[in-house]
């Protein structure tokens, strides 16, 4: 998460003298939270573009496709509550936290009507078949 907060260490200017506790608080806000960028995997094979995404923690209903115009939009959201209770049963932490994300990639030469997707133990896979006309060879050219 520190990367989301990025800091330098080499400070220089008129605010050196302050302390670095926005840089603290940063990191400790979003600490435990896993919000940041899924992982994603892109494959390409003869015939067909695999693209296989992380996506712990997130269910089908939260997951959204779109291909448009050479390029696969993969969204997912993710809520995620944390509980802690006394032996009473009264709260001493309870937080939840909601996040989004989203990312593309330009996939050309993709046939839109035969896309499939999966997922299956929190990893979504996409298969994305090429074109007939996309599958075609590309042209040696002779240097004269």
């Amino acid at each position: 998460m520190a990367n989301l907060f990025p800091t330098r260490k080499d400070r220089d200017g008129f605010f050196d003298f302050l302390p670095s506790w926005f840089d603290e608080w940063g990191r400790n806000a979003f600490h435990g939270l896993n919000v940041g960028a899924f992982a994603a995997d892109v494959q390409e094979k003869g015939n067909a573009y695999i693209v296989k995404v992380d996506l712990p923690g997130v269910t089908k209903e939260n997951i959204h496709l779109d291909y448009d115009q050479g390029l696969l939009t993969v969204s997912a959201t993710r809520q995620q509550e944390t509980n802690e209770n006394a032996e009473d049963g009264s709260f001493i932490r309870k937080e939840r936290a909601t996040g989004s994300y989203s990312r593309r990639f330009a996939l050309d030469g993709v046939d839109e009507e035969q896309i499939t997707a999966t997922f299956n133990d929190g990893v979504l896979t996409v298969t994305l078949p090429k074109r007939r006309d996309a599958l075609k060879q590309n042209k040696q050219i002779t240097i004269e």
